[in-house]
């Protein structure tokens, strides 16, 4: 009961901090949405180590603080592959009605067979994920901030859905990259963090303030 009463305290506290990026347009909030002390987390990093460029693979009130805030600080790009067409349409829209479609794009990236995947999992289609998140980072220079919250995976036959990301977008990572992986809680979501270690050095610390994520800094 304790830490459900902490949970929820951060979360307050991360609710009141986050008022002034929230001061505009409603935005959807679902029990998939990032936990507001999670999305405090990834604003701090961005302002503390300057993050220029970022990339999340899901879209959503997540793309569209990050966007308003790197607009209010008068630099910074984000990149969002989203597999549901319609919700990628709306999120894009959203930037588009807030004139922030020079700040932040969202790509529709169809589910499909990955040759990164586990188990034969599938991921977002490989052609677009090359084209999409090639000609951005060839536009900005490497990934600095990636945030893995897409695509679902908690469906019995999808529990490693999410663990491709780091694989395959490594190589784009700037040296000291920050990435977080949401929904971590799940056993699934462990053991795609111990996967990121062994094969890719990538160590991650869980949160301990029930956000539902994992945190860590890509060595390069």
């Amino acid at each position: 009961m304790e830490a459900q009463y902490l949970r929820a305290f951060y979360d307050l506290a991360s609710w009141i901090r986050l008022a002034p990026l929230l001061n505009g347009p409603y935005l959807p909030f679902s029990a998939w949405s990032l936990r507001p002390g999670a999305l405090v987390k990834l604003l701090d990093d961005i302002a503390l180590n300057d993050r220029k460029v970022i990339v999340e693979c899901g879209s959503g009130t997540s793309t569209i603080v990050f966007a308003r805030y790197l607009a209010e600080r008068g630099h910074g790009n984000v990149l969002s592959l989203e597999h549901d067409e319609k919700w990628a349409t709306w999120v894009d829209r959203q930037l588009t009605r807030e004139g922030l479609g020079d700040v932040a794009r969202v790509v529709h990236a169809p589910l499909a067979e990955h040759p990164a995947a586990v188990k034969r999992v599938e991921w977002y289609e490989p052609d677009t994920v090359t084209a999409e998140v090639g000609a951005f980072t060839g536009k900005h220079g490497p990934v600095e901030l990636l945030l893995v919250d897409g695509p679902p995976g908690w469906e019995q036959d999808r529990k490693m859905a999410r663990y491709p990301a780091v694989p395959v977008l490594k190589d784009l990572l700037a040296p000291g990259a920050s990435v977080m992986l949401d929904d971590v809680n799940r056993s699934e979501g462990v053991e795609i963090t111990k996967r990121w270690a062994d094969e890719c050095g990538l160590r991650m610390d869980l949160d301990p303030y029930g956000t539902r994520t994992a945190f860590g800094t890509y060595p390069g």
